[in-house]
């Protein structure tokens, strides 16, 4: 354990070094050209955030930052150099983790004694939110379902139900000539997935009639009717005008009975957290990805859910996972999508 005067020290030191096996620093603030870093003196002009040597790697080296081999050195990279994409680059190479070797998972002893106030939903669901969905079955009605979202932009709707957390537009770009298969199954399962979502108390459903899926075939085969759900078909509805129209009425009325709904106390382990990279930049790595890291780690400790959200994202990294998974069955299926990956942008000349 770090003492309190080793921490203040590093505190104070202008470069963060985040693993003993480190062969490059954070620096904390710009550093000038000939600038002693604490005994290491700076080559180049080094923007905050980015990456100094903090010693001498050899050409066709692997470069480690949080203790983990992040690249290769493509020509000798001396101590002090800015090292970044013009002197480092992405190659393939082993990496392994036998399962449970990466952090052992310590569950909550009493699961169901922290709780949050949440919308308790049919089937045992638990939302954090009490939404009316607008979704576009195709992107041909996307401008349609926005129309209908703006009609409830007027205050007066959020203070007549104040318990509806609002009116969401859910759109895309698809389902038109859409190819049929796993492309077709995939969207799909994505518009019943977002119509069943636990933060949706009901749901409307807006489609063109010419696109790939029809909405009332959809609403067959997957079960989506219910008093709380409705479906406009825009060529069957007499055009954009009257279907919002119609759809403002249900979206309405829907509101009326999502307002009954009231927030009551609810499992930790309800909450499902999905998690997505965005706006990347040099200090996302050290600062928002761990603590998004530590609170999944936490919530799952209390019975829930993190959702790696961006799946390609965890290419190079997979070793780590497999090696918090909690059984050699679940370690070995992660792998194989990895591999599966590999396969398919090899395929593709990615």
């Amino acid at each position: 354990m770090p003492t309190e005067a080793s921490t203040s020290a590093a505190s104070r030191s202008p470069l963060l070094v985040l693993h003993p096996d480190d062969d490059v620093a954070v620096l904390r603030a710009d550093a000038r050209v000939g600038a002693d870093l604490g005994g290491l003196v700076a080559c180049q002009a080094i923007p905050a955030g980015h990456k100094i040597a903090l010693r001498a790697i050899p050409a066709d080296a692997p470069i480690r930052k949080y203790g983990q081999i992040i690249g290769f050195a493509t020509s000798a990279i001396a101590a002090g150099d800015h090292v970044h994409s013009h002197n480092l680059a992405m190659h393939d190479y082993r990496r392994e983790a036998p399962v449970g070797g990466v952090a052992p998972f310590i569950p909550h002893p009493d699961p169901g004694a922290r709780t949050f106030p949440g919308f308790l939903r049919a089937g045992g669901r638990v939302g954090t939110r009490n939404y009316i969905a607008v979704i576009s079955s195709v992107n041909c009605s996307a401008s349609t379902s926005k129309f209908v979202l703006q009609h409830f932009q007027d205050p007066k709707y959020r203070a007549a139900y104040p318990n509806v957390d609002g009116v969401i537009a859910l759109t895309h770009k698809s389902g038109c000539c859409q190819q049929p298969g796993e492309p077709m199954d995939l969207l799909r399962r994505t518009l019943v997935g977002v119509a069943r979502h636990p933060n949706v108390y009901g749901f409307i459903m807006v489609g063109l009639g010419c696109e790939g899926i029809q909405v009332p075939e959809l609403w067959a085969d997957k079960g989506l009717a219910s008093p709380e759900s409705a479906y406009f078909v825009i060529q069957e509805s007499g055009g954009i005008r009257k279907t919002v129209d119609a759809a403002a009425v249900k979206v309405e009325a829907l509101m009326a009975e999502a307002n009954r709904a009231r927030r009551t106390p609810q499992p930790v382990g309800r909450i499902v957290l999905g998690e997505q990279c965005g706006g990347s930049d040099a200090h996302s790595g050290i600062t928002a990805n761990p603590a998004v890291g530590v609170a999944g780690d936490e919530l799952i400790r209390w019975g829930g859910s993190a959702v790696l959200a961006e799946t390609p994202e965890i290419y190079g990294a997979e070793h780590l996972l497999r090696g918090r998974a909690v059984s050699e069955a679940v370690g070995d299926k992660l792998m194989a999508c990895v591999r599966w990956w590999e396969e398919h942008a090899r395929l593709h000349g990615a």
